[in-house]
């Protein structure tokens, strides 16, 4: 049911689809395309889903988290903030026409989770809940941008095997310029990934959200199971210089395994201190289990 409260994310999707037509037709019609208008549509998306997020934050008294809408759309900025600093730092050509896509679409996708009733009721000023969140969420952020690179290396190493060297060949790097840029994505990601399972152990424990078998919540399993594959694919990086085509599919195999661990568990019945309750009574129960 559409609300009021949905016209900033809206205008933000809008603005992410504008920058996703202009970016990928730069690159099939340039003379008309301009990249420009792509990098500034998405950066206006980008400024009002940072107020959006502050518009929650401020109605709830919290970081915007409280049910599976906000925490995906959460997440979703989080990986915009840490592509554009990247971007900022390393200079990643075209790689807003593999990631913009992307997030538009999960974009669209986390509007369905509004009005859902699975709401976090616990207090969300834990120290260890807020360290267990910030790091996993940008971990989760640097995954995703991992993954559209792995899909920009496909991309190119298949425009080399067929010999296309159109307008699309050009406008993207190397194949060992997109392996490194992977490299340095996977290892700012997993040692994120790691501080952020290791505070999450501590604030289950502590606080007892998930009872005695908290190790037995789908959320908790498939977390260690994600945290192992990015493992098992820096060692063989390290170790057995694991590169190129095997990396890529290994990383997208890696981003799928995240995006279940983050969404999919909910409805294979991972509750992870979250509670069904009645939509229009959430800020309520969750005010009432703060300090």
């Amino acid at each position: 049911m559409f609300k009021l409260s949905h016209i900033p994310f809206i205008i933000t999707i809008v603005l992410y689809f504008t920058s996703t037509v202009w970016s990928i037709g730069s690159i099939v019609c340039p003379h008309f395309f301009n990249k420009k208008v792509a990098k500034w549509t998405m950066m206006m998306g980008f400024f009002v889903h940072s107020g959006f997020l502050v518009f929650l934050g401020l109605e709830s008294g919290n970081i915007p988290i409280t049910n599976v809408y906000e925490s995906f759309i959460s997440l979703l900025w989080c990986v915009l903030f840490v592509y554009i600093n990247l971007d900022y730092l390393y200079k990643l050509p075209s790689l807003d026409t593999f990631l913009v896509p992307l997030v538009t679409a999960l974009s669209i996708w986390a509007m369905t989770f509004d009005g859902g009733n699975l709401i976090i009721t616990v207090s969300l000023q834990n120290f260890w809940l807020v360290a267990h969140i910030i790091p996993i969420f940008v971990g989760y952020a640097a995954f995703t941008i991992s993954f559209s690179l792995s899909i920009m290396y496909l991309t190119q190493q298949r425009q080399l095997k067929l010999k296309l060297f159109g307008a699309l060949f050009n406008k993207l790097p190397s194949l060992e310029g997109i392996d490194k840029l992977m490299w340095k994505t996977l290892s700012l990601g997993f040692p994120l990934l790691t501080l952020g399972l290791v505070f999450g152990a501590f604030w289950v424990r502590t606080q007892n959200i998930l009872g005695d078998m908290w190790y037995l919540d789908y959320k908790v399993i498939l977390g260690l199971a994600t945290w192992l594959t990015y493992a098992a694919l820096l060692h063989m990086r390290l170790v057995a210089s694991f590169h190129g085509t095997k990396v890529a599919c290994m990383t997208i195999a890696g981003f799928c395994l995240v995006l279940f661990t983050f969404i999919g568990t909910f409805f294979m019945g991972s509750k992870h201190a979250f509670q069904k309750t009645n939509e229009p009574t959430h800020i309520e129960v969750l005010k009432e289990r703060m300090p």
